[in-house]
């Protein structure tokens, strides 16, 4: 490898083009978070990009919310392609200042998608967790990950529900890829 092509070489914000391509593949990694109740009676498997509820076998689907995750589909892929473009633009002798704008954009984004994404399921369990004023029974679900089991005594009856909660790799992929994007942006900064 000659001088030059180290010379160009430098000047590629290598973490943004792993940002970049990890954001682009994200939407098509499946759910981040899934949710069962009972043997498998409720199946929630949900990301930012789809929620899909299998009640008792059957799916339950709003058309309007999955053309609302296809927006944020294309939206995080924008992003990806924002990343890759930022981060090669200054190789290929183009303007550092776009490069620049376009890091600054779309290197946080991811970051608080994430979070967002966390922070309403911890939303979601804490209210359930409170329902005990309008359910007949105490629910005490675990946050994010674990098992728990649900009891409930009703005149001399029964039940209980296992309750299963787990993060999947597609989130730790999404957790890598937002601190990559964040890493990407300090790279910039010090190009």
């Amino acid at each position: 490898m000659n001088r030059a092509d180290q010379n160009v070489l430098g000047s590629v914000n290598i973490p943004g083009v792993i940002a970049g391509m990890m954001t682009l593949i994200l939407p098509f990694l499946g759910a981040w978070w899934h949710l069962t109740i009972g043997v498998d009676a409720i199946v929630v498997n949900a990301s930012p990009f789809e929620v899909r509820t299998i009640i008792l076998g059957n799916g339950v689907t709003s058309p309007l919310f999955e053309w609302f995750c296809l927006g944020l589909k294309l939206g995080v892929m924008y992003l990806g392609v924002l990343l890759i473009a930022g981060s090669a633009l200054p190789a290929m002798g183009q303007s550092e200042g776009i490069a620049r704008i376009f890091i600054r954009f779309a290197s946080k984004k991811l970051f608080w998608l994430v979070l967002i994404f966390v922070a309403s399921l911890i939303i979601f369990i804490a209210l359930a967790n409170q329902s005990a004023t309008i359910l007949p029974f105490q629910v005490h679900l675990p946050y994010l990950v674990g098992t728990k089991t649900v009891s409930a005594n009703m005149e001399n009856m029964s039940i209980t529900v296992p309750i299963s909660m787990k993060l999947t790799s597609a989130f730790g992929v999404a957790v890598v890829a937002a601190i990559i994007g964040i890493y990407s942006r300090i790279t910039q900064k010090n190009m």
